[in-house]
């Protein structure tokens, strides 16, 4: 498992990665969690509009494209082309964890999906050459468990944009969002009740990220020894009904979020652990 290998370094250097690889292994994880959950694996999910996307004036225009895309979530398709493309390249960058005034946390980081838990979809229909689907001003935000889809409402990209440091304002777009989140997040409260919508760190990491980190550094503390057990090993492919290798040959793997155990020479995958998505 070569996490700093796989880990999209801005700048991409030598420097960069030397960074990476001086981290523990607790902090190395929460860095590819904080990159890995900006994608979405492919899965079938269970679609659920609401209300809020559709009252939306746009809705009745951009519906043809809307339903194209969840037919593909609802089929288990590879989403990754609707997604954006600073995912493939943006994973890390030691600009965002250095110190000053006017140091930029967010920078390696998707804040609305870190701070809201909203994942935004591009609706274009037709695939370019480098592999995504054509980029699209509107786009849709969605909850995406592994299982669920839930869209949760259309917006242009001033959504993204930003408050104005001289103004102090937010676009419309970017506060019609803080209103949707919001309602959401005190959904069935009563009035007056206090709730916390996100647990973020200094760091800008989302805190469901780092206890992630640090339980999956400590199956591989532990695993790790066991893997030169051989009834440990054995074990583990008769439980999940396979034939025991003579020679078996394990090396820890990430499918995305989950964490593995992986036998290249027969394609397999032992879960040991699920991602939340």
């Amino acid at each position: 498992m070569s996490i700093v290998k796989e880990i999209p370094k801005f700048p991409n250097d030598k420097a960069t990665k030397q960074i990476l690889e001086e981290k523990s292994l607790a902090n190395l994880l929460i860095n590819y969690m904080n990159w890995m959950s900006r994608y979405v694996p492919p899965r079938p999910r269970i679609v659920q509009i609401e209300p809020t996307a559709t009252v939306d004036s746009r809705w009745r225009t951009l519906r043809p494209a809307i339903y194209a895309l969840l037919v593909k979530v609802r089929a288990g398709e590879d989403l990754i082309p609707h997604l954006s493309l600073q995912i493939h390249n943006q994973g890390f960058t030691p600009a965002a964890s250095a110190k000053g005034p006017n140091v930029d946390t967010w920078a390696d980081k998707d804040f609305l999906l870190n701070v809201m838990g909203f994942h935004h979809f591009h609706l274009g229909e037709s695939t370019m050459d480098a592999g995504h689907v054509e980029r699209t001003d509107e786009v849709v935000f969605a909850e995406v468990t592994r299982d669920k889809f839930n869209l949760i409402a259309i917006f242009d990209h001033s959504v993204f944009e930003k408050t104005n440091e001289v103004t102090k304002t937010m676009t419309a777009e970017r506060d019609r969002l803080w209103d949707i989140f919001n309602k959401r997040s005190s959904r069935g409260m009563p009035p007056g009740a206090v709730y916390v919508p996100a647990a973020i760190m200094t760091s800008g990491h989302a805190e469901h990220h780092v206890r992630m980190a640090d339980y999956y550094a400590k199956i591989v503390r532990e695993t790790d020894p066991l893997l030169e057990d051989r009834s440990f090993v054995n074990r583990l492919y008769t439980d999940a009904g396979l034939s025991v290798p003579a020679r078996p040959k394990l090396k820890w793997h990430f499918h995305f979020l989950d964490l593995c155990l992986f036998d290249e020479a027969q394609k397999v995958y032992f879960v040991l652990h699920k991602g939340s998505k």
